[in-house]
């Protein structure tokens, strides 16, 4: 059985304005698209609507630049209705899929950047706009023009798209090298499991080019389908051809309302949509598709190739300058970067091509400065040359007058990419520490402050999880511009795997001495002595804060554990101690005259911030008196800020990687309107084979994704019950991913022994990022058993997954999880989240898990309705933008009640 794909293209750019003082053309813009609108989109849309209602197995495919959906927003926002009753209309039977592509239809896929750090950045901002216009997260992609090749694959099935459009070239060849593509047929993107579908250039410009000439009637097109050979047969055209390029009168109407019912004439042609075919073909064996870059495909020319853009010199050069402004137009950002990225538009450069043969293009590049080639050069290398200037004069005032946040961490978790680009390869968490730095930095970013981040340059994992060797470190260490990233390095550390292994006294004093001598001072001369810093933990207080003090740089200080460790004097050689002494706190250990780090840190903070208000609570009223968890030291210092108005509480709050929608380790990702319970299951059965758990998509799995730490997690009552647990509940499966406590491996041990004898019902693997998160997919329950928790963050990003979240009542976990009822059982209305225990024994921690899997074992119809209700609410309370909010309102404070600038 054959099939046939229907994929029509919506875009409009945002066109230059030919004068100097203007850069966007809105008269112009606004004129073109209410013309499109009225004449195509609006009856295409309505036409295509009652199709898909009168036909059940008639299905159509949309892609819509992001350019086309803000002009849509601004200048018809009945359009974007009439797309989500489109959408609504096909709902029920999968008749209608939304693309995802460049925001900008851009040409950033041709950019020289190995990993395509813009063109990824591009294909995030639409998903980003389609996500919050439709509701919807698609799974398939097609890039500007269908440009495609081996290194554009690489990057989109990496985002976790299932399947690529293309255009097919002659001398596109199979990855035997067997010969050129051959029409209608499915291919596997080249050491990928991305399908690929190429276009059927002919049967599409049958209607889209040749139509007004040669107009076919519904009943000899459907024939003409029907007798393609192949696999899958996609027709691609621009959806402006209809009422647009080719007017009513034609008779396009007429032919596109009788097409569906010609199709019907034979039933043993298919009408899908990609993600439809990459599912039908996802364990199929497939021919590998092979394309070098210098053999990039699309639709543009007839050789099917990318001179469209780059043929010419001037197209060239311009195309190059436009490239090379990237890192300074991502650095300045704001309205900048916007208006950079819209240069990109592929629509600009190829209004510099001297020729055009409109039958080998899909959408038509109608050149609007007077159709003239070199009035289209001059506007656009003036709005280049324009862009470059204020990007300058906007990185003096920025320097100049902005008030920059240096976070200082030990840890932290993936960077987002605004950070620059050695952001991709920083990450070193241990905990939620890591995970909060991370998002502070994607939220501070969006805000266009100034965020610069020092941690430690811990190599060997940042290798091992970029999976780099030492020589392809070193070419990215050294010739990639660190932006506002600052490592510090040492042979002391940096062959260790977290930033507590190892010897974490000396670790600290390399931390400390180098961000005391250096990076302070780099950072606060590029603005002219402004500062704010916002440290964490105890290793970034000691001698760091004291010299802020010193020198009047105000500090956030944020207490994400109690935790402290008394430095010796001796190991900070090198830092001018004797001028911060009064601002040290000193203690005695290990025999010798110490620092007291996070007693220090507090002591000297403007403002401290605790990670949850219950936590803070507990440290002031003084819980914890009969065991040696708080310091002392610590407490006191606590309540002294407390009672003088400078503590805070602010609950940390998931980056938006966190979000089983964007996260790029799942096997299935997935989102509120999505099957949750479904794509759960094929997340378990992936986990299940990674860990070697026995393989049971029915299984119900309490995962633990914390450190295996006897001290605050709780891990001995795990081992105490259970291989019990899973004999008592043979439904039940336990699986734990965390690392021990630095170079104990008392517990690491214990559970590989409980793993290895519980025949595939209990598993254990140290931490690995991609298996973490695909555990929080896999999950029913995220649990743990802390005797206390400043904050704790396994239960929000369980909760974020659809698992519930099973914890001991204390700190964090008081804050954060209420007990799940339903109205099934009694209760007034369907609440809460998960399950809480009081008792720190291994009975209380049964009990816990005994609630949970009560729930797990109702009807799957109950469950997926409280799971869809907790990752709504858990969206809404703990959401990014208030937590950064919150965080803003702190630093203005530090800055005298001015904005950051």
């Amino acid at each position: 059985m054959s099939s046939v794909i229907f994929y029509f293209q919506l875009h409009q750019p945002l066109r230059l304005h030919p004068d100097r003082d203007k850069f966007l053309w809105d008269e112009e813009n606004r004129e073109i698209f209410l013309k499109a609108s009225e004449r195509s989109y609006i009856p295409a849309i309505g036409m295509f609507t009652d199709l898909i209602r009168n036909h059940p197995g008639f299905r159509i495919t949309l892609s819509m630049s992001g350019t086309f959906l803000e002009q849509a927003q601004t200048y018809h926002p009945s359009l974007i209705q009439a797309l989500r009753s489109l959408l609504d209309a096909g709902k029920e039977s999968q008749q209608v899929e939304f693309l995802c592509e460049t925001y900008y239809h851009s040409l950033a896929s041709l950019f020289n950047d190995p990993h395509k750090q813009e063109f990824r950045d591009q294909v995030s901002l639409h998903r980003e706009a389609i996500r919050k216009l439709f509701g919807i997260f698609p799974l398939s992609f097609r890039n500007t023009e269908l440009i495609y090749n081996n290194s554009i694959a690489d990057i989109v099935a990496d985002m976790g798209y299932v399947s690529i459009l293309c255009e097919p070239r002659e001398n596109s060849h199979m990855g035997a090298g067997t010969g050129s593509i051959s029409p209608n047929s499915v291919f596997r993107a080249r050491g990928t499991h991305l399908v690929v579908i190429p276009r059927n250039i002919a049967l599409s410009n049958d209607v889209a080019f040749r139509f007004s000439s040669h107009p076919l009637t519904p009943e000899e097109y459907a024939a003409s389908i029907a007798r393609g050979d192949g696999e899958v047969i996609l027709l691609g055209y621009d959806l402006e051809h209809i009422g647009g390029h080719i007017r009513e009168e034609k008779g396009i109407f007429d032919f596109w309302r009788g097409l569906p019912a010609a199709l019907e004439q034979y039933p043993d042609l298919l009408v899908e949509t990609p993600t439809s075919v990459a599912t039908r073909f996802k364990d199929a064996p497939l021919p590998s598709l092979d394309i070098s870059g210098l053999s990039t495909s699309s639709w543009l020319d007839v050789i099917r190739n990318t001179f469209g853009w780059l043929e010419s010199a001037a197209q060239f050069e311009l195309f190059k300058d436009m490239e090379g402004m990237e890192g300074v137009a991502r650095r300045a950002g704001g309205e900048l970067l916007t208006r950079w990225r819209n240069l990109t538009a592929s629509d600009h450069i190829y209004y510099l091509k001297d020729r055009s043969m409109d039958e080998h293009v899909l959408c038509r590049y109608e050149n609007p400065y007077e159709r003239s080639t070199i009035r289209a050069t001059q506007i656009l290398t003036r709005k280049i040359d324009y862009l470059e200037m204020f990007i300058k004069r906007f990185e003096i005032l920025k320097r100049t007058e902005k008030t920059p946040i240096l976070l200082i961490t030990p840890e932290t978790g993936r960077l987002p990419f605004d950070m620059g680009m050695l952001a991709k390869y920083i990450s070193g968490k241990s905990g939620g520490q890591g995970e909060v730095v991370s998002a502070l930095c994607e939220g501070l970013l969006e805000r266009g402050i100034d965020v610069h981040l020092a941690t430690l340059n811990l190599k060997k994992r940042f290798q091992m999880e970029s999976q780099m060797t030492e020589s392809q470190w070193r070419e990215i260490r050294y010739k990639i511009d660190p932006e506002n990233i600052h490592l510090v390095s040492s042979a002391i550390f940096a062959d260790n795997l977290s930033a507590y292994s190892g010897d974490p006294l000396r670790t600290a004093a390399e931390f400390q001495r180098e961000i005391v001598n250096n990076i302070l001072k780099i950072v606060r001369s590029k603005h002219e002595g402004r500062l704010i810093i916002h440290s964490h933990d105890w290793m970034a207080g000691g001698a760091i804060t004291a010299y802020a003090k010193l020198t009047d740089v105000p500090v956030l200080h944020t207490v994400h554990n109690v935790f402290t460790e008394n430095l010796p004097l001796d190991l900070l050689s090198g830092i001018n101690l004797s001028g911060i002494s009064d601002y040290l706190y000193y203690s005695e250990a290990y025999g010798q005259p110490c620092i007291d780090c996070q007693a220090t840190a507090i002591k000297n903070a403007t403002i401290i911030n605790f990670v949850g208000k219950q936590f803070l609570r507990e440290v002031v009223e003084d819980y914890f008196l009969d065991r040696p968890l708080v310091p002392l030291s610590v407490r006191n210092e606590v309540k002294a800020k407390y009672f003088n108005d400078a503590a805070r509480a602010i609950i940390n709050a998931p980056a938006s990687s966190m979000y089983p929608e964007n996260c790029p380790f799942l096997i299935r990702k997935y989102g509120l309107d999505d099957p949750i319970l479904q794509a759960k299951r094929e997340n378990l059965v992936a986990f299940q084979q990674r860990t070697g758990l026995n393989v049971n998509p029915d299984a119900i799995l309490f995962y633990w994704p914390s450190r295996l730490d006897p001290v605050q997690k709780g891990i001995e009552l795990l081992e105490a019950i259970a291989q019990k647990f899973v004999t008592a509940y043979p439904d039940a499966q336990i699986a734990i991913v965390g690392d021990g406590i630095g170079s104990d491996r008392t517990h690491v041990e214990i559970f590989g022994r409980i793993a290895y004898g519980s025949e595939g019902k209990i598993a254990y693997h140290r931490f690995d990022e991609a298996l973490s998160m695909l555990g929080f997919a896999a999950a029913n329950d995220v649990f743990g058993a802390s005797l206390y928790e400043p904050c704790g963050q396994i239960d929000q990003v369980g909760n974020l997954f659809g698992a519930t979240a099973t914890n001991r009542d204390t700190g964090g976990y008081h804050d954060k999880i209420t007990e799940l009822r339903l109205k099934m059982d009694g209760a007034p209305q369907d609440v809460g989240n998960g399950f809480l225990f009081r008792d720190y024994d291994p009975g209380g921690l049964w009990y816990g898990l005994e609630k949970s899997i009560k729930f797990h074992r109702k009807p799957p119809a109950v469950r997926e309705a409280q799971i869809r209700r907790i990752m709504r609410q858990c969206r809404e309370k703990y959401d990014l933008q208030t937590m950064i909010a919150q965080y803003i309102r702190i630093y203005e404070k530090l800055n005298g009640g001015k904005p950051l600038g």
